[in-house]
């Protein structure tokens, strides 16, 4: 068995066509969050369409029930009670991953409940405190759609035809002795 450890393949150029994409579409809408949208697109490209559409399905569902409930959360927090001390508002948060993880169940995702809380704890508590953290939310879930359509869009890609292309195109090379 030949193991190289420099070989690249189509689902390794995929990846990293789609975060690039991913980063300079953050440029271009001016988005400090666009660091989501690449993680996206590296869960999202995955070795067949299929499985790059079933979990593209499973990162927005999770991303939105998330920020759904972090954003619901923090609503409540600035509106109808305000936590005065970070232990309790950390028991708070904690405590609320089980409604969070009971939902996921419920609606039969279970597949996505890490995502959930992750989602979740990341809206509350890093952006709990800034001036618009409904507005993180908002861009929170619109990079996750944005690196989701990307890496979906790139995998369609037939990037091993043009691979395989490629290296009989440098066997070839190397047989004549050119290369």
């Amino acid at each position: 068995m030949k193991i190289s450890c420099l070989k690249v393949g189509g689902r390794t150029i995929k990846t990293v066509v789609a975060v690039f994409l991913c980063l300079m579409t953050g440029i271009i809408r001016k988005s400090d969050t666009a660091f989501y949208a690449a993680i996206a697109a590296v869960l999202c490209v995955q070795r067949t369409s299929n499985d790059s559409f079933r979990e593209a399905f499973n990162r927005e569902a999770a991303t939105v029930i998330g920020g759904i409930w972090g954003m619901l959360v923090l609503l409540f927090e600035r509106n109808v009670w305000c936590i005065p001390y970070e232990a309790i508002q950390y028991l708070f948060l904690s405590v609320l991953l089980i409604p969070i993880i009971n939902f996921s169940v419920l609606i039969k995702r279970e597949k996505g409940t890490f995502l959930m809380c992750v989602v979740f704890l990341c809206i509350t508590v890093t952006h709990g405190n800034d001036e618009s953290p409904l507005s993180f939310g908002i861009a929170r879930i619109l990079d996750t759609t944005i690196g989701i359509v990307i890496a979906l869009i790139t995998n369609q890609f037939p990037i091993h035809h043009i691979l395989t292309k490629g290296e009989r195109v440098l066997r070839g090379f190397r047989h004549n002795g050119t290369f």
